[in-house]
């Protein structure tokens, strides 16, 4: 985390400047790129709920929403889901999932910043890195290309491609 707070830090009240919709739509995308990034998750609970809860976000999106609305259902199982969630990055992206529904006035640039946060962690922790470091994370080319999607992101909602 620690090439991601150096990185990233300068766009985290930049991030509030996103139309709240726009947060959202920043939110999935980097959630469905890092999902996908992951690689296979081989437990299909945890795969199919992440699935299922970026389904719910993608519809949420469509229907103009500024955050995630997961059916009472949906949030019951999120604390069964997360116990089995042992491979590295799912609880993650666990978290940064519910995080985009638990925002009662919307995906504020502050959460948003945790999601994106969220992301970088999942992909870090399935990285073969021993001991976690500035110099570490430099020397890993994944963690420079997540970074990079990111920053891409980020700056495209702000308008400046």
């Amino acid at each position: 985390m620690y090439l991601w707070e150096r990185e990233m830090r300068p766009f985290r009240d930049e991030l509030q400047n996103i139309q709240g919709v726009g947060r959202l739509a920043l939110a999935l995308k980097v959630m469905d790129w890092t999902l996908e990034t992951m690689g296979p998750i081989e437990t299909a609970e945890v795969r199919e709920y992440l699935d299922e809860c970026l389904r719910q976000g993608h519809e949420d999106l469509r229907a103009g929403r500024e955050k995630i609305t997961f059916p009472e259902d949906m949030l019951d199982r999120y604390e069964e889901v997360d116990e089995i969630a042992e491979e590295y990055g799912t609880s993650q992206m666990l978290s940064a999932l519910l995080a985009c529904g638990d925002a009662p006035e919307g995906l504020s640039g502050e959460v948003l910043y945790g999601v994106l946060a969220f992301c970088y962690e999942a992909i870090l922790g399935r990285e073969d890195i021993e001991v976690y470091s500035l110099e570490a994370e430099l020397a890993n080319a994944r963690c420079g290309e997540v970074i990079a999607f990111q920053k891409g992101c980020v700056l495209a909602a702000l308008g400046n491609p």
